[in-house]
């Protein structure tokens, strides 16, 4: 079971990553996919009670985030504007959401910290000149190497 799950983790992961890097639309049946096995893999390791806390956390983190984000845009622009699905994709939002569920709190900070700086390096350094940034795309490959060092006690 346990090998089962991280295999439909790397592949749904890795079509995730594709179909984010080749168009910039995912498929909701694979994110759905990802997620539900994300949860299950989480699940079968730590208790309920600490992905309670965790969907907790993120969702107050995320609110927070998405509040300093709306506050810069509406100070940047002098109006409201739409920041999902014209700054940030439906796709990004409920995988930031999968992925902080899984996490630790403190680790979700970092992870996250570290995983916006390195998005943002690597597509200045490899996108030419494109101006959306696959940030679904970073973040499954990310996390995927996240759990590989996480398994293997890194942490």
């Amino acid at each position: 079971m346990f090998w089962l799950g991280w295999l439909l983790l790397i592949i749904c992961g890795g079509a995730i990553a594709y179909q984010d890097f080749k168009s910039r639309l995912i498929s909701l049946w694979l994110i759905l996919l990802y997620s539900g096995t994300c949860i299950t893999n989480y699940l079968l390791y730590e208790t309920v009670y600490q992905f309670v806390e965790n969907v907790i956390f993120s969702l107050c983190y995320f609110l927070l985030c998405f509040l300093v984000l709306v506050l810069f845009y509406f100070i940047k622009n002098r109006k409201p504007g739409g920041i999902i699905d014209q700054k940030i994709g439906w796709a990004d939002v409920l995988l930031f959401l999968i992925v902080g569920f899984t996490i630790e709190p403190l680790f979700m900070i970092w992870f996250f910290t570290a995983s916006f700086i390195l998005s943002l390096v690597f597509h200045l350094i490899f996108s030419g000149n494109k101006k959306s940034v696959p940030l679904a795309g970073f973040i499954v490959i990310f996390y995927s190497i996240f759990l590989i060092l996480k398994h293997f006690d890194s942490f």
